[in-house]
């Protein structure tokens, strides 16, 4: 082997050397940047889900005052519901509107708008607990309307949320045993 020969050799190596390294700085930096944006990604859609869940509850206060009664309180939520399958326009509009504040934020965590985490921590009770007392009425509107998929988007987030509470398991029933002795007069 010549010398150009040897010293093109030591060339062709170095080169290679210098471009593997390149591509592997190349490499480095695209999924430092792939990071840095699922991590900005991350940040936005948690601010986005915080600043709608704080928009709203001044709208979830105006629809208390006007007739919305707490979302826990069975008895007044299920006369608000039969004032409106009973044809109570002003109560449909209510409800309407109140349900469609839950079913926009289950449209913008299904398209990871908003982050489903920060709704469960925030709200997760309050979903559980408006989907299963306005189930009632929503089942009859599909009905009603010949639309299945009204507020499916509701639906879909609250089958996402965690149970907070856990109702106690009901106290045992008192075991009488029966006393080896008779008892005496």
């Amino acid at each position: 082997m010549t010398s150009y020969e040897h010293w093109s050799l030591i060339v062709s190596f170095v080169s290679l050397a210098l471009s593997i390294t390149g591509f592997g700085a190349l490499l480095w930096q695209l999924l430092m940047l792939a990071q840095s944006t699922r991590l900005d990604h991350a940040r936005r859609r948690t601010q986005a889900t915080m600043e709608y869940l704080s928009a709203t509850m001044d709208r979830r206060s105006s629809l208390r005052e006007q007739g919305i009664p707490e979302d826990r309180d069975s008895a007044e939520l299920a006369g608000l519901i039969d004032r409106s399958v009973a044809g109570d326009a002003q109560a449909t509009k209510l409800i309407v509107e109140y349900l469609t504040i839950f079913n926009f934020l289950g449209v913008a965590a299904q398209s990871d708008a908003f982050d489903p985490a920060v709704i469960d921590q925030a709200w997760g009770g309050l979903i559980l607990a408006v989907h299963r007392n306005y189930r009632p009425w929503i089942d009859n509107q599909r009905e009603r309307r010949g639309e299945p998929r009204l507020y499916e988007d509701l639906e879909w987030l609250a089958a996402r949320m965690t149970p907070r509470r856990v109702a106690p398991a009901p106290a045992p029933a008192p075991v009488t045993v029966p006393s080896p002795h008779p008892p005496t007069a």
